[in-house]
This record gives structure tokens, C-alpha cells and sequence, in this order.
């Protein structure tokens, strides 16, 4: 019976960008937070997480743009992975996101949203070999705003080839 604890610490700092045409959007962003990953037994892991993350527009003070996509970002993630047999696993994760925009210009339509998203995935893995493994997924998000144009259901599969050299 194993019994451990596993803390990280997880930090990212970035830059996302846009085309031309918007580059007054491109925010510089950072990530921090911890995560706490319990194996309970040798085929059960609990992991529970939570992000905050800052992004900060290039046109934050560009009143011209009335586009200032800076935001505060909560993160919430919960998940349990479990082997069915010793190549075989499966894991469940719930994600809970809440973003507000931090606009203070006056006629920005991001001024005083604020998006929460839900997310469940699904995904299944078999290892090949020690060096090869499939894996494939599910993923059903459903974000709600403010602002109710913003309101999406999203379903994402994926099918992931690995091989480590």
C-alpha cells in the first residue's frame, strides 16, 4: 500500500500574440500557484490544483483602442487517475476557470466581464512499451459571461501518438 504526497509549486510566465491588426492585445501574463498530487494506492492518484494568473495588455492605456484584454484569472482543477491493469490507466479532471477583465476605459466592451468556464475531461491511456503509449480524449467545456455573446459550449476530442527517444 503506498501512501505519498507530492507538492508542486507551478509558475509560467508568458507572451501571447496577435496578429497586426490587434497587437494592442498581446498580454504578457504569469502563472503561479500550488498543486498537491496524493497517491492513495499503487493504481489511484487524487490531484487537486489552483492557478492565479495576471495578464497584462500591451493597449492597457491606449484609450484610442477601447480594447484593454488585461485580466485576473482564477484556477480550480480537481482529478483522479486510476490503472485498470499495468499499461492500462484512466483520468477524470474537472477544471473551474473565472476571468475578469481589469479595463477601465471608458466604451471597452471587455470593461467589467467577467467569463466562468467548466470543463470535464476524459482520457484513457495505454502504454505500448515503456517508451510508447496512446492516448485518447475527451473534453466538454462551457463557459457563460457577462457579456452573453461570450457564451460557448466547446467538445474537443484528441488522440495523442507518444514515443520518448
Amino acid at each position: 500500500m503506498i501512501h505519498s504526497i507530492t507538492g508542486l509549486l507551478v509558475t509560467r510566465v508568458g507572451l501571447r500574440q496577435f496578429n497586426e491588426a490587434f497587437a494592442e492585445r498581446d498580454p504578457t501574463f504569469w502563472t503561479i500557484g500550488p498543486q498537491c498530487d496524493w497517491q492513495v494506492r499503487q493504481w489511484l492518484v487524487l490531484s487537486v490544483a489552483y492557478l492565479f494568473e495576471r495578464g497584462l495588455a500591451d493597449g492597457q492605456s491606449q484609450v484610442q483602442f477601447r480594447d484593454d484584454v488585461s485580466y485576473r484569472q482564477h484556477f480550480v482543477s480537481a482529478g483522479i487517475s486510476f490503472w485498470i491493469t499495468p499499461s492500462l490507466s484512466t483520468t477524470i479532471g474537472y477544471v473551474y476557470r473565472r476571468k475578469s477583465f481589469t479595463s477601465e476605459l471608458v466604451g471597452d466592451s471587455n470593461r467589467g466581464v467577467t467569463d466562468t468556464t467548466h470543463q470535464g475531461s476524459l482520457e484513457v491511456r495505454y502504454e505500448l512499451s515503456p517508451a510508447a503509449a496512446v492516448t485518447l480524449g475527451v473534453q466538454r467545456s462551457q463557459r457563460s459571461s457577462t457579456l452573453p455573446t461570450r457564451d460557448f459550449f466547446n467538445t474537443n476530442t484528441m488522440l495523442v501518438a507518444q514515443y520518448l527517444f
